[in-house]
């Protein structure tokens, strides 16, 4: 596993901050390689998992998610979301659906540093698809505090928002990538 010295304090970070997780032999099948979600309890199983990296990727798109519908999240992170959000007026809940995937970007990114991880650990070679110079543009936006998701973080009362987004909006908390809380009541 890539980066499988930041496993331990990966996993023991996200029950810390009370997200579900339950690592274990569950196999390779998942979305990620040993990585599956359950009525919204991520399994791992480190022996099959890629990279450590992705644990904080995937419960970002866990996080987001206001709790009471946590439990309808399934495998498949997106369909599962917008069965359980489709039709949801809450503003939160329409965050979580229509901005998972930055918003996610965005919270590993402030976990990552909260941990005080190497960037590798989110951003390794090969990762988001991405090629090494897009990679960096990208790694840019986040640590100038210029990519979306940390707006739709800071909309979600999880952060307050900074570089341009600060000059559209203020919630009166701490600037991303400080986190008010890390997991959607």
């Amino acid at each position: 596993m890539l980066g499988a010295e930041h496993f331990d304090r990966i996993v023991d970070f996200l029950r810390g901050i009370g997200l579900p997780l339950e690592v274990g032999p569950f196999g390779p099948e998942g979305f990620l390689p040993g990585v599956t979600i359950r009525q919204g309890v991520m399994h791992v199983d480190p022996d099959h998992l890629h990279v450590s990296g992705d644990l904080l990727h995937e419960a970002g798109h866990i996080a987001i998610v206001p709790a009471r519908l946590r439990p309808l999240l399934g495998t498949n992170l997106e369909t599962s979301l917008r069965e359980a959000a489709g039709d949801d007026p809450d503003p939160q809940a329409r965050i979580a659906l229509m901005h998972t995937e930055t918003a996610a970007i965005a919270w590993s990114y402030a976990a990552m540093k909260a941990l005080d991880l190497p960037p590798e650990t989110l951003f390794f070679a090969g990762g988001y698809r991405l090629e090494e110079q897009q990679r960096d543009r990208f790694m840019y936006l986040l640590e100038t505090g210029n990519q979306f998701g940390i707006a739709h973080l800071a909309m979600l009362g999880m952060t307050g928002p900074c570089g341009v987004m600060a000059l559209l909006h203020q919630n009166g908390l701490a600037p991303f990538p400080a986190m008010t809380r890390w997991l959607l009541h």
